[in-house]
């Protein structure tokens, strides 16, 4: 079981195969190929998974936002050009007795600056954003990670649940069949007088019965196959043969998996909030130290004028200075805000916690359900051999008019259930060992 997680590509995987796959067009001709392989609906899912390629876009963006630019660790490098042209009348009375009185002055006032602004010190908040930003990537990665074991979980299950079904599905198709070869049995032998009405309606419902489980097991069927269509997304109604992948499952190491366990990626994303909190703290702890910046410019400026006492005024140059900013009060918001940090930190930690005791628990009970159906599936494989002994030996003794249509229901009844249990553990111990693999982060490659 799951060595085609183990064997290929799958184990290689990282994020940035997904950013370069997740967006191809996935060309599947379902009519092309009559069967779909486990390996083959992975592969599909990956590539073409709604959920999934919202979790890559995430997880993107999270990797395009972790730079020193967005912590404030780099400056701010602008160039602002102003151009402002006027009309205007002008009334100038000089101290000299010059007496200057126009209309429909014209003048303009051009202003060009490359303005430079560096942050020499913020109390080191950029330094605690700047780490918050490379957790925040570390905490989209590993929630795209757990986003694609949850689909590869979800294929897995929903593709054994096919198989799971069709399996049952030939168990009904032998009844069915044998039902048909005790009502055909009956109708020669009331032909010859030696059977009644009731032993032939019997069969007749008894058949008529079976059909109608066939069916039901063909709707379940076709609703399981509209499931694993939806996360591959293709057509919804789409229909194609599964690989037999009814076996029996694969031996998993208890003490490796309690070491790999560490691996699960939401508990890594828990511990990732946690930091995120700590981080967020000092940002906001920093906002009560000074701020001192390093601020630059060369400007250029132009007033040109008609009329008036200024017609032409130029200059250029360099300025430089430092700017300088103590926080005194500010209605005690900066304390608040640190009181509501330390809280978020201890909810952190709370979630943390939590998370861990969750998958701890979610492992432990996968583990005793996946030990249990191993253990039991090994007598059902006997059982059902022996159920199948049992009913072919009822079925002749009914041919030869040794036992009767009670006893040879009994033997089909035994035949049904003994096939059902064991068909439904192998399910669970399917269902548990895909988690056990999923909690330990083992569906997809570190």
């Amino acid at each position: 079981m799951f060595t085609f997680l183990e064997t290929k590509n799958l184990k290689n995987m990282r994020l940035k195969y997904f950013y370069l796959s997740i967006g191809l067009c996935l060309s599947f001709n379902l009519s092309a190929q009559s069967v779909i392989t486990l390996d083959q609906a992975v592969e599909i899912a990956l590539k073409s998974n709604l959920d999934l390629l919202i979790a890559g876009n995430e997880a993107k963006q999270a990797d395009n936002n972790n730079h020193a630019g967005n912590a404030g660790m780099l400056p701010n490098v602008s160039v602002n050009v102003s151009d402002n042209p006027s009309l205007s009348n002008i009334n100038q009375k000089f101290t000299n007795g010059t007496i200057i009185e126009k209309n429909a002055v014209s003048s303009n006032n051009f202003n060009a600056a490359l303005v430079f602004s560096y942050t020499l010190f913020d109390g080191k908040k950029m330094f605690a954003t700047r780490r918050k930003l490379e957790i925040l990537d570390e905490a989209a990665q590993n929630k795209f990670n757990s986003q694609v074991q949850t689909v590869i979980s979800n294929v897995v299950l929903n593709y054994s649940n096919i198989t799971r079904l069709k399996a049952y599905l030939k168990v009904l198709d032998l009844l069915r069949d044998l039902s048909q070869q005790r009502l055909d049995i009956i109708g020669a032998r009331q032909l010859a007088g030696l059977a009644n009405n009731t032993d032939l309606f019997l069969a007749e419902l008894d058949l008529e019965s079976r059909k109608q489980n066939i069916n039901a097991q063909k709707s379940s069927i076709n609703k399981a196959y509209n499931s694993l269509n939806l996360l591959l997304n293709i057509k919804i109604d789409s229909l194609y043969d599964v690989e037999d992948v009814f076996k029996n499952t694969s031996l998993l190491d208890k003490n490796k998996m309690d070491e790999l366990l560490r691996n699960n990626p939401e508990n890594q994303w828990a511990i990732n909030q946690y930091n995120i909190a700590l981080q967020a703290q000092k940002e906001i702890d920093a906002a009560r130290l000074p701020l001192l910046k390093l601020n630059g410019a060369y400007n250029y400026t132009l007033s040109q004028s008609a009329a008036g006492f200024s017609l032409y005024n130029q200059s250029t140059g360099p300025q430089a200075g430092l700017s300088l900013v103590l926080p005194l009060f500010n209605g005690n918001i900066n304390r608040s805000n640190s009181e509501n940090a330390k809280l978020n930190v201890q909810s952190s930690e709370w979630r943390m916690a939590l998370m861990k005791q969750n998958i701890e628990i979610a492992y432990e009970q996968a583990w005793q359900d996946y030990s249990t159906s191993k253990l039991q599936l090994g007598s059902d494989s006997m059982a059902v051999v022996t159920a199948n002994k049992y009913m072919e030996l009822m079925q002749e003794r009914f041919k030869l008019g040794q036992s009767t249509i009670v006893d040879l229901k009994e033997a089909q009844r035994t035949f049904e259930e003994t096939n059902y249990r064991m068909i439904s553990n192998w399910y669970i111990a399917r269902i548990a060992e895909t988690q056990l693999l999923a909690l330990t982060g083992q569906l997809i490659g570190r």
